[in-house]
């Protein structure tokens, strides 16, 4: 199955299960090996945004196809009884790849700096060719917020995207396995991401009364007043037992 087929299935099926909700961005990780990823930013009418995203890549799903064809033609027993399927297209239309797909709340405070970061960089867009499988996985990210905008580059050069790359260190959060280590392997985007995270960490505010005064400063040639004498009976005679110990 080729890959361009594999997102074109999971955006119908995203698309059937919130079809309500407006696009924001689609992320594709194909990796020349065949595990690709597909994720769905998406937003409510009541502003509340949700994450979409594949959890079978293209091998494992060929994989099915394929075990799905066999059974076409054997029975329980492992005889065969008819003919392997010379076309996908069958088993295409009978998968069910909404059981495929997974779905999460995304926070407010995440979503706004990711809209605000989609807004800056709108209109922009960047390609580059393929050139080899040591490039690591092509990521190709597509914005719909404002006037859009396209990102295609290799996972070993996500500094060249920064503020893409740092958006998709958060989204790489609800992936498992080679994609998220795919999408978090930048130093320079996760440390970005970790500064729009420091934004959203407001510290406590504290009333004007609780500031701390400076502690008012003593010359040293001044002479330190004798530490006041113990006026509670009690504690003297405490004081008296732990000198003589």
């Amino acid at each position: 199955m080729d890959a361009s087929r594999y997102f074109e299935e999971m955006h119908r099926a995203m698309s059937a299960q919130k079809n309500n909700s407006s696009l924001l961005l689609t992320v594709k990780v194909q990796d020349l090996g065949g595990a690709d990823a597909y994720l769905e930013l998406r937003q409510s009418p009541n502003g509340r945004a949700r994450v979409f995203y594949s959890t079978m890549g293209r091998r494992n799903l060929n994989f099915q196809l394929f075990r799905k064809g066999w059974q076409l033609c054997h029975n329980a027993s492992g005889e065969m009884t008819g003919q392997f399927p010379t076309r996908a297209e069958s088993l295409l239309d009978s998968a069910d790849f909404s059981a495929c797909i997974r779905d999460d709340a995304l926070d407010a405070g995440r979503t706004e700096i990711i809209l605000r970061e989609l807004r800056r960089a709108a209109g922009t867009s960047r390609s580059c060719l393929p050139q080899s499988a040591r490039e690591g996985a092509m990521i190709t990210v597509e914005s719909f917020v404002g006037r859009g905008g396209e990102w295609n580059y290799w996972s070993t050069r996500a500094a060249d995207c920064l503020p893409i790359a740092a958006i998709l260190c958060w989204l790489g959060d609800f992936l498992a396995g080679t994609e998220r280590r795919t999408l978090q392997s930048s130093p320079e985007a996760m440390a970005l991401a970790a500064r729009w995270q420091a934004e959203l960490a407001s510290p406590f505010a504290q009333p004007a009364d609780c500031v701390q005064r400076p502690a008012p400063t003593v010359s040293p040639s001044a002479p330190r007043r004798a530490a006041q004498q113990v006026q509670n009976p009690r504690w003297q005679s405490i004081l008296a037992v732990l000198a003589t110990v």
